[in-house]
């Protein structure tokens, strides 16, 4: 079998040493160099790709907490509407109840619950004073008020 004289030989330890040892080493820092670069832009590509998943994740929960948000508004309107003193008044009208010109009341002998100051203090309750009792509105804004201050306590201040 003839030697080829081809110009790349099989023969590469001897060509490396042909090189010499200057040339070796730049071959081997250029690289290593090489290595490194690459893998400090494979370790920025994950995390930049990590980044923008979770940034879409943090858009998309931004998006479903606002349609909660209208949600909630809404359901509080309707509460304050379907609440609101005329329409509960309209529809106790339907159901046949009539205004209290005045109250009776019937005392019970010997009941244990039976106080002196209890049939004053109902008799105001039933005359009533409208304008101590909370409006639906105003306890549905109570409500929104206690569900805000529950958010801010649960929201974390973490990057």
């Amino acid at each position: 079998m003839a030697q080829s004289r081809h110009p790349i030989s099989s023969n590469v330890p001897n060509q490396l040493h042909r090189l010499g040892p200057m040339k070796l080493r730049g071959a081997l820092g250029l690289l290593a160099a090489i290595l490194v670069i690459g893998l400090v832009g494979w370790m920025y590509l994950s995390q930049a790709s990590e980044v923008a998943g979770t940034e879409r994740r943090i858009g998309e929960l931004r998006q479903q907490k606002e349609g909660l948000q209208r949600q909630n508004d809404q359901l509080t309107y309707e509460i304050g509407r379907l609440a609101s003193v005329d329409r509960l008044e309209k529809r106790a009208r339907e159901l046949g109840y009539v205004p209290v010109s005045q109250a009776r009341f019937l005392v019970v002998g010997n009941y244990p619950a039976q106080d002196r100051g209890t049939s004053n203090e109902a008799t105001t309750l039933v005359q009533g004073d409208s304008a101590k009792r909370p409006t639906p509105l105003a306890v549905a804004g109570w409500w929104k008020a206690v569900a805000d201050q529950f958010e801010m306590w649960t929201q974390t201040d973490q990057p």
